[in-house]
């Protein structure tokens, strides 16, 4: 178990007289948010309820700690735990009373939520079955407790740009989360000496990517100092000005990977000469489980080998067995006492094989481990009594989503009801073989973030709002993930409204199941799945109007109509960057075709759409909208050659496309890729205000709505402007005024009015009034100061 800080009895100290002084009104709600997130202190939903993160490196945690948990959460009126996919534990729904006392409790049984959230050193991962598989290369358990021991008691780890994650492979499943992780370490050998491939930079989110190979093996020993010299390094070249281009892998984008890679190993060096070197000494080494106790004469019940097939598996260690707690969603309730009491029994006999017993994974349920064969009859009636889920295939119980709206303030979707939803419709499909599928990956998150782990997964949903006449909730879909020695993420491959995600999650499986020659599921989805995927969400496109089943406007669990106002991020900011990322996409596709097409006609065909990408890729941010494709080419003039954005050389390459049908561009192959790098780097330097460097702002044009009057400064009809164009409008507009300065806009009713305040508070703005008028809104804006 790694070692709690040495100021943290001095910490939960000055979190409990912030709480008291912030209650009683004498410090501002920012002040005390700024202390109590890094301490893993999250304000829930619901104004004034907390939740409390507690830190469990690896998913490591003593069945005398997790019995001592549910005590602490019970007497201080919590009444649920939650399973985190970052293999921690939370107490939720406390009061601001409880929260201090449940630190010193924990505190008292070695645990401690410090660095649970904000700009620090997360929660360190480790692979499932570290310690325990007989494919791993070592066990990486020890040094992430190690590791966490180190970085947790230095106080530069909690003053980061943004928050740093970490995450260890044991090499017995490929790459696996060490490639999503800001800093990820993959057991390797060499030569006989032990050590990691180190990967840099990669994790979800927005603009998200896989990591950059930092070293293809480095000795164990140097294990303090790749992080000590990734997190100097991000601390002093992290962006800390923009939260949302703050973490590490912006750097790789700012400076490109080569120059990212080169920085790293200059801090690399320098941390070489002060950071002592990690020595694994025999007490850090993960123990031998206790010896086998007497066991009582149990006679297994029915369903117990259907329960073996899919919830236990043989550890390395001769004798001995992993078994899979199912919880769903993560959650452990503790306000039914009978089904408490059964819990407590459970990690009683648990208690009896050790220490090194229990893990949380990253799917959210509980692993035993070092469990004896002999010993299973009877753990199997223990866990029949806590989870009877375990009479369901494994993977109706390991849908991951994350907390979604229920809770999290950031929350579009209520995620955690989809999950059920696939779950019953999973189950009563009554699927062909569907043990085969029992390592699939499932996961959802409420939003473009990645707490759901959407983008690390054979099947992704990403929370977002749809709209037609009426905005409805929906899922951006993720296929295919790579986790193995060529990581890489999901693809994205269109979107679908949540009431149909059950229903097409199910067809998409059975095909798989259908299919013979298919080697797994991910290389299904890679190939023909993808297509019958397509094909699918091409079926769903369409959704009944309000008046035909107002179902599909509501979500999951939801008993009210979906709206996303005041959830946290809206819909706006994410549709503008997507239309640009969907024209960067095609530009990326189309070169790396192009690297093995040799047919003249279609080489053309794909020079000519990359040409037409890159001319419409930024337009977005100009609030320019083209007619037909003639029209891109023009605006492209306007705004970015005649603008001197883009150099005047490209002129002629554009005025050919406007003037004559898409040929002749095989031989202007390098002048198109030119011209589509140029527009990708501006993008890159695209600042918040959507202007670009050393350039001066200029106003937004905006087509004043025919039956409004003329426009006056600092006002804009954008009525009849959809999103995300009505934000972008605004956007520019707010870049040429003066802070304090007040604009006023008028909106359509529906998707605007839910998408664009929200995403002008976002942006740091304040909305001072949203009156409505007649069928459309007025809005009131003071700029940031």
């Amino acid at each position: 178990m790694y070692r709690l800080p040495d100021t943290l009895n001095e910490d939960i100290a000055k979190l409990g007289l912030l709480a008291r002084d912030y209650q009683e009104g004498k410090v501002e709600t920012v002040q005390f948010k700024a202390f109590r997130v890094p301490m893993g202190i999250y304000e829930q939903r619901k104004d004034e309820v907390y939740m409390v993160r507690i830190r469990a490196t690896g998913g490591v945690i003593f069945p005398g700690q997790l019995l001592a948990i549910l005590s602490i959460a019970r007497n201080h009126q919590s009444g649920l735990l939650h399973i985190t996919t970052r293999q921690e534990i939370q107490i939720q729904n406390l009061s601001l009373d409880e929260v201090e006392p449940v630190l010193r409790e924990l505190q008292q049984i070695g645990l401690s939520s410090k660095g649970g959230g904000g700009n620090t050193v997360r929660n360190i991962l480790v692979s499932a079955g570290s310690g325990i598989s007989s494919r791993e290369v070592f066990d990486t358990t020890p040094h992430a407790m190690a590791l966490t021991t180190k970085l947790i008691a230095e106080p530069d780890s909690y003053l980061l740009p943004r928050k740093m994650k970490i995450a260890f492979s044991s090499g017995d499943t490929g790459v696996d989360y060490a490639a999503i992780n800001d800093l990820g370490l993959v057991a390797r050998r060499r030569n006989g000496q032990r050590g990691f491939q180190v990967y840099a930079g990669g994790g979800g989110g927005s603009k998200p990517s896989v990591g950059w190979e930092w070293f293809d093996f480095l000795p164990e020993s140097e294990l303090y100092v790749v992080a000590e010299a990734l997190k100097k390094m991000f601390s002093e070249q992290g962006n800390r000005k923009n939260k949302h281009k703050a973490r590490i892998r912006y750097i790789f984008y700012k400076l490109g990977a080569e120059e990212a890679l080169r920085l790293l190993r200059e801090y690399y060096e320098e941390a070489r000469k002060t950071t002592p070197p990690f020595v694994l000494s025999r007490s850090e080494e993960a123990q031998p489980a206790s010896p086998p106790v007497a066991l009582r004469d149990t006679v297994a019940g029915a369903g117990f080998e259907a329960w073996k097939k899919q919830y236990v598996f043989a550890q390395k260690q001769a004798g001995r067995h992993a078994v899979t707690i199912p919880f769903l969603h993560g959650n452990v309730p503790l306000t039914d006492a009978a089904w408490l009491e059964k819990m407590r029994n459970l990690l009683h006999f648990v208690s009896l094989f050790g220490n090194d017993t229990i893990r949380f994974t990253t799917t959210q349920h509980i692993q035993l481990r070092h469990i004896p064969a002999e010993a299973l009859p009877e753990l199997y009636a223990l866990v029949r009594d806590v989870a009877p889920e375990t009479s369901a295939p494994l993977l109706a119980n390991s849908i991951v989503s994350c907390t979604g709206a229920d809770t999290c303030r950031l929350g579009i979707t209520l995620s955690k009801g989809l999950a059920a939803a696939i779950r019953r419709e999973l189950l009563n499909a009554s699927l062909p073989e569907l043990d085969r599928l029992a390592d699939a990956r499932i996961r959802i998150s409420g939003c473009p973030n990645s707490c759901g782990q959407q983008l690390w997964a054979d099947i992704g949903f990403a929370g977002k709002a749809l709209h037609n006449d009426r905005v409805y909730p929906g899922y951006q879909v993720y296929l295919a993930a790579d986790r193995t020695e060529r990581p890489r993420l999901a693809t994205p491959v269109g979107s679908i409204n949540a009431r149909d995600i059950p229903r097409f999650t199910v067809r998409l499986l059975k095909a798989y199941l259908e299919t013979e020659h298919a080697p797994s599921l991910t290389a299904y989805l890679e190939g023909e799945g993808r297509r019958k995927a397509i094909d699918l969400l091409a079926e769903y496109a369409a959704i009944p109007s309000f008046d035909e089943d107002k179902n599909y406007y509501f979500d999951w669990g939801a008993d009210a109509v979906f709206s996303i106002v005041n959830r946290g991020t809206p819909e706006c900011s994410a549709g503008l960057f997507d239309m640009i990322e969907l024209d960067l996409n095609h530009i990326r596709e189309h070169r790396k075709t192009l690297e093995t097409e040799t047919v003249p006609e279609k080489v053309n065909a794909l020079l000519y759409e990359i040409l037409y990408a890159a001319a419409r890729m930024l337009l977005v941010t100009r609030g320019a909208e083209p007619k037909n494709v003639a029209g891109t080419f023009d605006l492209f003039l306007h705004h970015f050659v005649d603008s001197g954005l883009v150099e005047d050389r490209y002129r002629d390459l554009v005025a050919t496309a406007v003037t004559r049908p898409p040929s002749g561009f095989v031989a202007r192959r390098e002048e198109i890729y030119s011209l589509a790098d140029a527009v990708i780097e501006l993008y890159q330097n695209m600042d918040d205000s959507l202007q670009f460097k050393n350039v001066k702002p200029q106003p937004a044009a905006v087509e004043i709505h025919a039956s409004a009057p003329a426009a006056e400064p600092l006002f804009r009809d954008l009525r009849g402007v959809a999103c995300p164009m009505n934000f972008v409008h605004v956007k520019m507009q707010l870049a040429t005024m003066q802070p304090g300065e007040i604009l006023e806009i008028l909106l359509d009713d529906g998707a605007p009015i839910a998408n664009v305040p929200g995403s002008v508070r976002n942006e740091g703005h304040q909305v001072l009034a949203q009156t409505p008028v007649e069928n459309y809104w007025k809005v009131v804006i003071k700029k940031k100061i």
